[in-house]
């Protein structure tokens, strides 16, 4: 049951659901809407983090959208710059009182039953610090990256390939290496005990890996929910070239802090093994935010010309390529044996005939 900001009984509900967004757009609005609508056993608030948008982002011009923000009757929290998917959570964290909370983002929509299964996992299974949600299509099918697991030597860009639920899903809660971070429902004091998510993975990317093996390293154990159910529009808020990017720049980093750890710790299980914790940097989410973000404006331009350079290489190769080929099949016109051929490519180009 939604419980609204305005009502007495807001700061004891059971569940907090932290939306985190980039500016204030319609499909915000749609979230908040199915998270209103939604219906639950458990009692439930809702923060809604804005991260502002700079330069020529999405706005809200005429006010329209902030009027039907308002109108839900949640809690709106603006930070004074864009903190990226792990700092905006940690803004929503400040404002979260309840003993669970779930991360939500602005281009997801709940099914019916989703915060029930999930609460219903918490309940069952107190030795799990995270719970996943199920991905499903337009069609009701299945999607991927679920849940799944970190084997290495492999690359945390590989990890996304290792999910068990493309194909179906386990019968009941069961513990992954790491499970989504979208529709996420979270301990406080699993999220305490870690720092949180890394504020240096801005705005996004591997985020849900790295906290899961944060908490798995601290001992506690991270599972996916079968029948808590949602869609997701995807990559809805960085442009393919900066997605492809964020890959690169963030793979590298999780790959060198994870890589021999993720060996230590038991598949499916938890350890306490000693790593380096977010919650050093957790401390001052928005002085890390800031130096990312004036790190990656001038690393992404960097980036994009050598990516331009290699593509004008590649087209400089795949001209010659085709020039060689052509003069190769210039020689092969000129050639003795093409002339003595002639008549049976004549041949076929007419094709097979038929008699009466």
């Amino acid at each position: 049951m939604y419980v609204p900001e305005a009502h007495p009984d807001a700061a004891a509900a059971r569940v907090t659901l932290v939306v985190v967004a980039l500016g204030r757009t319609a499909r915000l609005v749609d979230c908040l809407a199915s998270l209103v609508a939604h219906e639950s056993r458990a009692a439930f608030r809702i923060v809604c983090v804005v991260n502002p948008v700079s330069g020529d982002g999405e706005g809200d011009d005429d006010g329209m959208l902030t009027a039907s923000i308002a109108a839900l009757d949640v809690l709106v929290v603006e930070p004074a710059m864009n903190l990226g998917w792990g700092g905006g959570l940690h803004a929503g964290r400040q404002a979260v009182g309840s003993d669970l909370f779930a991360w939500v983002q602005d281009d997801m929509v709940v099914l019916p039953g989703w915060l029930d299964a999930l609460v219903e996992a918490a309940d069952a299974h107190p030795g799990v610090g995270a719970f996943g949600s199920t991905r499903l299509d337009g069609a009701g099918a299945v999607g991927l990256y679920n849940a799944g697991w970190c084997e290495p030597p492999d690359s945390a860009a590989e990890w996304n390939a290792s999910d068990p639920t493309e194909h179906g899903l386990p019968a009941e809660v069961t513990a992954f290496d790491w499970v989504t971070s979208k529709g996420l429902l979270c301990r406080t004091v699993a999220w305490d005990a870690v720092g949180g998510p890394d504020p240096s993975l801005f705005p996004l990317t591997h985020v849900d890996k790295d906290f899961c093996l944060h908490l798995r390293a601290h001992g506690w154990l991270v599972a996916l929910v079968p029948t808590a159910h949602l869609r997701h529009a995807g990559n809805q808020s960085a442009p393919g070239l900066l997605r492809e990017y964020l890959s690169e720049r963030l793979t590298a980093r999780i790959d060198a802090r994870w890589g021999g750890i993720a060996a230590a710790l038991p598949r499916a299980g938890a350890a306490e093994v000693d790593h380096d914790c977010t919650r050093a940097r957790a401390a001052d989410v928005q002085q890390w935010s800031a130096r990312e973000a004036a790190d990656i404006v001038v690393d992404f331009g960097r980036w994009a010309q050598r990516r331009r350079r290699a593509a004008d290489l590649e087209l400089v190769d795949a001209h010659a390529a085709l020039a060689a080929a052509r003069g190769e099949t210039d020689a092969l016109r000129a050639s003795r044996s093409w002339r003595l051929t002639a008549p049976l490519r004549r041949l076929r180009r007419r094709g097979p005939t038929t008699s009466d």
